[in-house]
């Protein structure tokens, strides 16, 4: 059953490896252009934004010049080209310094001479400067110049008149020359700072318009490059109208494939999950099966571990209750010892004693001999005495007395050593006969406790053999336990090894899909880039044309427009242009697109157009303050 079920397995594996595979594929397809839709809808947003905010500063700066010119009270200059309002702020400098130059010259004073002279070359030369470059711009506004030029004349009336008055006059004057020469020199002073700011602002000035006219010329250099590359994007968009159709027809296709594919994947899902069901019933019939063997080998080896752990009990038991034997015959046996030493110890003291009775015996009977010999001698004396005593018998009755009573003491004496004497030997007999029975039960103890302890020893040695026997039989359950265990687990490799060769092929097929497909995008791709390429080297082809006509306008002063006109069309870009830009840009993001190269080309022309767009959008313009 199981083989069977494998075999089903392997032949519904690769049909679904391979709709699974055109699902992810059509799913990563879908997130890559919903990326690059979003993608260009932001570099739309921003492009509008960078527009808004272009045409937002041209004309904050256009109202802010306005402002300054109608506080000033110049609104008749507010609707003129910068050109024209750079000539008349010149022509004004260079009338307010030959009238602050005129009563310099005239006064009488040396200091006021000195410094005079020095502004007044000072002010000479940058009127030059001021009028050679108003010279190349002139005719720009001659009211104004005729109006600076009466004012000087006014002036130089007016000093003429001086010079006709009356002393009192004359020195009325001279006070009213020193406060003019007061006032020039701060007139000097302002009119220094007024022409170093003025200086700066020309520089700033002119720089501005030379951006300007180079902007312009860039301008009108890469509109041909923009017209011809608008062409191009109006081609390339209806080769690409023709390919989303292809496209379109083609996501047809596949879709009605796909779901074709998914009606059998469905039907190859239900017989995967019947299959699976077969395989969970086996695998639970196998993992029962497993589980009741070694239950019943665990119950097995419990029983036989149960049985030798009794047998074991019962054999520690009987060593425990012969040991407590054991040590009860020793202490038996250390108090017969103890008492032994104790009756040889009497034994001794007796013995002590004997020889004692017997050194005091020797001295009795030493001194009994002394005695006798004394009474031997005493007979003789008696003997001897006792013709004395028949002569004199009444005074020795005395005599005799006493040696009767020290013989009857003498007699007493020996008859207490006689019987001290049977005590002892009577007593030592005893002796022997306890020691006799002691050595007799010590003998039998000793004998008896050597049979128990061989006895013991017997069966320690029975008790080690069958624990021997056990630890062998539970070596053996174990043995077969790991054999079974190492059988499970080679099945288990087995079957896992089997699972990863199906996963590999999978893989493998799904890699084989994946690498056609990533050739024929590669494919796409390098025809794309050779296009991209073609169109490069045109654009470059087109430079040096460009160039020339660049330097050809440049050098021919009759192609010059008016800087009015030049900073209109500078200022205001066309709109048409970005509104063609912007266009193809909505296009190209809310148009679907089936595959990955059609997206990256309509980002590629996008990123093209807003480079050409970059390229010609002029510097925004930055006042002086």
């Amino acid at each position: 059953m199981p083989v069977c079920c494998l075999s089903d397995c392997l032949s519904v594996c690769p049909s679904v490896c391979e709709v699974h595979k055109s699902l992810e594929q059509i799913r990563i397809f879908t997130g890559h252009k919903d990326v690059l839709a979003q993608e260009i809808q932001e570099e739309n947003d921003r492009l509008k934004d960078q527009l808004q905010q272009l045409i937002s500063l041209q004309d904050a700066q256009i109202s802010e010049v306005a402002k300054m010119l109608y506080q000033q009270g110049l609104t008749e200059l507010i609707h003129s080209s910068p050109s024209e309002q750079v000539a008349y702020l010149l022509v004004e400098r260079a009338s307010i310094l030959e009238t602050s130059g005129g009563p310099i010259n005239n006064n009488n004073d040396n200091s006021g001479k000195g410094n005079s002279a020095g502004a007044g070359n000072t002010g000479g030369r940058r009127g030059s400067e001021i009028q050679a470059h108003g010279n190349a711009r002139q005719g720009a506004l001659p009211h104004h110049g005729h109006s600076s030029w009466r004012r000087l004349l006014g002036l130089h009336k007016a000093s003429h008149r001086k010079h006709g008055l009356t002393p009192a006059e004359a020195r009325h004057s001279t006070e009213q020359s020193n406060s003019m020469d007061r006032k020039c020199s701060r007139l000097e002073r302002d009119l220094e700072e007024g022409s170093r700011r003025l200086a700066m602002a020309h520089t700033e000035i002119r720089r501005l318009t030379d951006e300007l006219e180079s902007a312009h010329l860039t301008q009108r250099a890469y509109e041909s490059e923009l017209q011809a590359a608008q062409q191009e994007v109006e081609k390339l968009e209806k080769c690409e109208m023709v390919e989303v159709r292809k496209e379109k027809e083609l996501n047809d296709r596949l879709d009605l494939e796909i779901r074709a594919l998914r009606v059998r994947v469905r039907a190859l899902d239900a017989e995967k999950s019947c299959l699976q069901q077969k395989v969970l019933t086996l695998q639970k019939e196998v993992v029962r099966l497993e589980t009741e063997l070694q239950e019943q080998q665990q119950q097995q080896s419990e029983r036989q571990l149960h049985a030798v752990q009794v047998q074991l009990d019962q054999t520690n038991e009987l060593a425990e209750s012969r040991e407590t034997e054991l040590n009860q015959s020793y202490r038996v046996r250390r108090d017969l010892q103890n008492k032994l030493s104790t009756q040889e110890t009497c034994l001794l003291d007796k013995d002590t004693e004997i020889c004692y009775l017997k050194q005091h015996l020797d001295n009795y009977l030493h001194n009994v001999r002394q005695l006798e010999k004394k009474e031997t001698t005493l007979i003789l004396d008696d003997s001897e005495q006792q013709t004395q005593l028949n002569e004199e018998s009444e005074p020795h009755q005395s005599t005799r007395e006493e040696c009767e009573t020290l013989k009857a003491e003498i007699c007493e004496t020996l008859k207490c050593l006689d019987k001290e004497r049977s005590k002892y030997h009577a007593m030592k007999e005893k002796h022997k006969a306890r020691m006799c029975c002691a050595k007799q039960k010590l003998d039998d103890e000793t004998t008896w406790r050597d049979e128990r302890i061989k006895g013991l020893e017997r069966e320690l040695s029975l008790c080690s053999h069958s624990l021997t026997k056990v630890k062998e039989l539970v070596a053996s359950v174990t043995v077969e336990n790991e054999k079974l265990l190492s059988e499970r687990t080679g099945l288990l490799r087995e079957l896992n090894e089997k699972d990863g060769d199906l996963t590999a092929a999978s893989s493998k097929r799904r890699v084989d899909f994946l690498e056609v497909e990533n050739k024929k995008l590669g494919n796409q791709i390098i025809h794309l880039c050779s296009q991209l390429a073609v169109l490069e080297r045109s654009r470059q082809n087109m430079q040096p044309q460009h160039a020339a006509e660049e330097r050809k306008k440049k050098y021919n002063p009759d192609i010059a427009t008016p800087l009015s006109v030049q900073t209109s069309s500078v200022t205001t870009p066309t709109p048409s242009k970005f509104q063609i830009l912007l266009d193809h840009t909505d296009v190209t993001s809310s148009s679907p697109r089936p595959s990955m190269p059609s997206t990256e080309m309509g980002y590629l022309y996008l990123t093209s157009a807003q480079r050409c767009t970059h390229q010609s959008a002029p510097p925004p313009p930055a006042l002086s303050t």
